[in-house]
This record gives C-alpha cells, structure tokens and sequence, in this order.
C-alpha cells in the first residue's frame, strides 16, 4: 500500500512544482494567473488523492474498529444525498432519493456513509449536465439494496472487474480521480458481507 501511494502521489507532485515554477518565471501576468489556477487545481486534486488514500488505509485491518450495530440505510442515504446536493447543483445534475420506509441493516453507519458519498459523488462527477442521479435504498426479501442510477456513458462490460482494484481508471474519462472511489465501495461492502454490482443503467 505504501509503494502504491508514493508511486500516486509523485506525478501530481511534480506536476505542481512544474506549474510553480513557471508561475515564478513568467513575466506575463495572465500567464502567471493561468499557472497559478492550475497549481491551486493541483493541490485540489492531490487533497482528494491524499483524503482517498486516508481512507483506503483505515479499511485494511480486518474489523473497521467498532461493533457494528443497527442503523437504517434509508436515514443514511438521506443524509448522503442533502450532503452532496450543492456538488450536483454546480454540475446541474439532478439527485434524488427516492421515497421509502427504513431500511434497517446491522452495520458501521460511518463506513456506510463513505460507502454512499463515493458512488453517489462519482455518479455526479461522470453524469452529463442536467443528467439525473437516482439513489434509492430498499428490502428484497431478507437481503437491502441500495441502487444509484446514473445517466453518465456506464463502464464497459470488460472494464467492470478492473474498476474495484486500487488506482485502477477508465481511460478516455476528461474527469479527475484518484482511482480509488470504487476500491474504497467494494472493501467497505466485503466488510459487510455485501456485494458491488455494477450494470447498465435503463
């Protein structure tokens, strides 16, 4: 995990120094502003990669640290949803959670919430402008389900698998990540005896 991490974190890094230094040689003043913009993009990215990889190394033990315990997946969908309302607005997707009773699961409700603001973030982040995001959480018999829903282009059949290894991106994406978003889902899932299935979307 360690030869990982400084492998991810040394091209933005030296991306940033780059920028830094032609922002410091410059004489042109738009052409400075243009490479501070994008140093301060730079440290926007490498915070995510860094908060990601935080994250990442907290779910390696075997037990997440604490019991788990009764916590409804509706509530906890809600919640996800009202947090990440803003970043829709300002991509002009349109997020929803659809109505229902609780959802009652034994789990770790701040595990579940990484869980959620993952998938629905990255729902939001490759979602066309005005697309809309479904969240729905519900009971299929004994098992719950949560399904979010997405109008943004899917990963292809045989890229599926690759898409919950660490550091692992679809090529040809013009958004930023760290590779790590679905890599962080399926851990936390495993750790609940719960499953990742990602499909096409009707």
């Amino acid at each position: 995990f360690t030869a990982d991490a400084a492998h991810e974190l040394r091209t933005p890094l030296a991306a940033l120094k780059v920028q830094a230094q032609v922002a410091r040689a410059s004489a042109d003043a738009a052409e400075r502003a243009h490479a501070l913009d994008n140093v301060i993009a730079g440290c926007d990215r490498a915070a995510h990669l860094v908060q990601q990889l935080l994250t990442l190394a907290r779910l390696d033990p075997d037990e997440p640290g604490s019991k788990a315990e009764a916590c409804d997946l509706q509530e906890l969908a809600r919640t996800a949803v009202a947090e990440l309302a803003p970043f829709a607005w300002s991509r002009k997707a349109v997020l929803a959670l659809a109505e229902g009773a609780a959802v009652e699961i034994k789990g770790h409700a701040g595990l579940i919430a990484i869980l959620l603001r993952n998938l629905i973030d990255n729902a939001i982040r490759y979602s066309p402008a005005g697309g809309s995001v479904q969240v729905r959480a519900a009971r299929d018999g004994r098992a719950a389900t949560l399904t979010v829903a997405d109008q943004g282009p899917g990963i292809a059949a045989e890229e599926r698998d690759k898409v919950g290894q660490r550091f692992y991106r679809v090529l040809g994406s013009e958004e930023y990540g760290s590779g790590l978003g679905l890599s962080i889902v399926k851990r936390i899932a495993e750790l609940h005896g719960a499953s990742l299935s990602l499909e096409d979307s009707p």
